[in-house]
């Protein structure tokens, strides 16, 4: 019989997030170069994503892909975790952009950690005008690592 210990940190920096989100950047700004979103909303969806994720209350966060009818029918997952165990992470890149069609449009939800200070939903909403959503529910594959110290971003797809 093996006995494992596992020792890592809860604790990531500033400058951790702005690494791994230098990765999640390339990923939504190929979006918007799709005119799947605006620059404007690429520009939004980054900063929303690195005040949060500089709070520490982000479990993880999913840009949400809708058709002309305002279905979802595939996400990219990220989910964030501070345990530190890989040392290197992957290059962006991997989305095929001009596989969806061309009214696809595309939405960015954030499910908070369980242990987000209590009103933190509540103050989102009312002092950056955050909204209600829901995650996806389908398959989902892992597709790379985002990672930056003791701070990791783990990109999924998500296909119903």
């Amino acid at each position: 019989m093996s006995t494992y210990t596992f020792t890592g940190t809860e604790t990531y920096s500033e400058s951790d997030v702005k690494a791994v989100m230098q990765n999640t950047y390339e990923d939504i700004i190929g979006f918007a170069n799709r005119q799947i979103i605006t620059y404007g909303s690429a520009e939004s969806w980054i900063e929303e994503l690195t005040y949060v994720l500089n709070k520490k209350v982000v479990k993880f966060f999913e840009v949400q892909l809708r058709d002309s009818s305002g279905d979802n029918f595939k996400s990219y997952r990220y989910n964030v975790d501070s345990y530190g165990y890989l040392s290197t992470g992957a290059n962006s890149g991997g989305i095929n952009y001009f596989a969806y069609p061309t009214n696809t449009t595309a939405t960015l939800f954030v499910q908070l950690t369980d242990n987000a200070p209590a009103g933190t939903f509540e103050q989102l909403q009312r002092d950056r005008g955050w909204g209600n959503g829901t995650a996806t529910k389908g398959n989902e594959i892992h597709d790379r690592n985002y990672v930056s110290n003791n701070l990791r971003i783990q990109r999924s797809e998500i296909t119903k």
